[in-house]
């Protein structure tokens, strides 16, 4: 192959959109937009048999066959770097990255590296992944958007923050998306040289396989009121905007809603403190 036919086939090769959880119920939604889209599709999921079906699925509903199934697990450093590393070998441009995996466990758990299991998968490692993915960008930029949740109105950090010492688990997962928000107003102000965009998604409360803990789901309903409960299905809709916004530094609620994400600053100590903490951890974890 002549230099000029080498240089047409990297003009054509389409960038990677990358979905995290893309098998939980609103990964499926996000994933299956975007495969109707002809997007090139890099599903990132824990379970690669739900992985590997879903790749089957979606490449017969939309006819798009630049869909792949990738194993990510966000409960281990090793494990994000790994598939980083993984993805790099493609040697493909990256255009998005969809930030939509997270748990929410009913009993207090410890990752591999030390850190409550829930902040390490919601928080640090979604970090850590959405900043090992920056140089991976095109070079026109990208776009990364983080999956937030309502339930970060009602928590605040605690001083000692990423550790935990009182687990609770809605406590801990809104905690989580609390950090994830906050941290995103680093990474946009950061970012915006390296044209990368860094939005949130809020979907509102989804009534997903996450929620169906019974007592859990219960107390939440009551508490928000059902009127707020969406389907996966209109939950997508804020991260489809978040992602498809050439703004930064917001977060996406619906079909027309939108707010500065740093309007959550209510306390810059506290902000300071967790950026600083943070980056120091995902320092420690990048190539030098």
């Amino acid at each position: 192959m002549n230099q000029d036919n080498s240089i047409k086939d990297q003009a054509t090769i389409k960038p990677l959109y990358i979905v995290t959880g893309a098998t939980g119920a609103m990964g499926r939604v996000i994933s299956k937009r975007l495969a109707a889209q002809d997007k090139a599709l890099i599903l990132a999921c824990r379970d690669m048999n739900k992985g590997e079906k879903l790749v089957k699925d979606l490449k017969e509903l939309t006819s798009n066959d630049d869909i792949t199934a990738m194993h990510l697990d966000l409960s281990s450093f090793a494990r994000v770097k790994a598939f980083v590393a993984e993805l790099s070998e493609m040697n493909r441009p990256v255009a998005a990255l969809i930030n939509n995996s997270a748990v929410l466990t009913r009993r207090r758990k410890t990752s591999v590296d030390g850190y409550e299991f829930t902040i390490q998968v919601n928080f640090l490692s979604t970090v850590l992944l959405s900043m090992l993915m920056v140089p991976m960008f095109q070079e026109k930029g990208g776009r990364i958007v983080m999956t937030t949740s309502l339930m970060r109105n009602f928590t605040s950090l605690p001083y000692e923050f990423p550790a935990v010492n009182n687990f609770v688990p809605l406590t801990t997962f809104a905690q989580s998306k609390l950090a994830l928000t906050l941290f995103s107003i680093y990474m946009s102000t950061t970012l915006r040289t390296r044209h990368v965009n860094v939005n949130c998604a809020d979907p509102g409360l989804i009534n997903a396989g996450m929620l169906t803990l019974s007592h859990w789901f219960d107390k939440l309903r009551d508490h928000v009121g059902q009127t707020l409960i969406h389907n996966p299905e209109d939950g997508a809709i804020a991260a489809m905007r978040a992602l498809e916004s050439s703004d930064t530094g917001f977060i996406f609620k619906g079909l027309d809603r939108q707010v500065k994400t740093s309007s959550l600053l209510k306390n810059r100590e506290v902000f300071i403190k967790l950026c600083n903490d943070t980056m120091r951890i995902i320092k420690a974890e990048m190539p030098s």
